[in-house]
């Protein structure tokens, strides 16, 4: 039933196909919604944005502009604001933040990688990701992926 999702999912689903334009950009007419225009990797941009756009910022959210950046931008910024708070998990729930150890298939070069989970079961989560393959996406991910580093909860 699509009432018992957390807002913040619901918003991040609507956003799956949303695709850089050009392709390899960081940029686009809706990315630019994420990251206020900053052509940069946008995966922790997207969660915060979604979150955001539900009414339940996150601490230390700051919407970013072509001037002022979102330090929640940092996937390992984003991680020690959720462990200040008490906020991080071993176990996955829908609506949780997962942090990954690397980026995968998003943007080249050292950093880290960040979606949301919409769906547990016992060998997989199911999430969405932004700048995965130059667009949003529904992924689903083994449970014991190593990339996996924890999950994040906002009360």
């Amino acid at each position: 039933m699509i009432s018992s999702i957390p807002l913040h999912v619901a918003i991040a689903l609507n956003e799956i196909g949303v695709k850089e334009e050009p392709k390899g950009s960081n940029t686009g007419p809706r990315i630019d919604l994420y990251t206020g225009g900053r052509a940069e990797p946008y995966c922790a941009h997207f969660v915060s944005w979604c979150f955001r756009e539900a009414g339940c910022d996150l601490p230390g959210d700051v919407p970013p502009n072509k001037k002022t950046a979102n330090p929640l931008a940092s996937v390992a910024h984003m991680e020690r604001v959720f462990g200040e708070h008490g906020w991080l998990f071993k176990e996955p729930q829908p609506g949780d933040v997962v942090f990954y150890s690397n980026r995968g298939l998003s943007d080249r070069g050292p950093g880290r990688h960040v979606g949301l989970v919409i769906e547990v079961d016992s060998k997989t989560i199911t999430t969405v990701e932004a700048n995965w393959s130059d667009a949003v996406v529904k992924r689903k991910v083994s449970r014991t992926d190593p990339r996996i580093v924890q999950y994040g909860r906002r009360p």
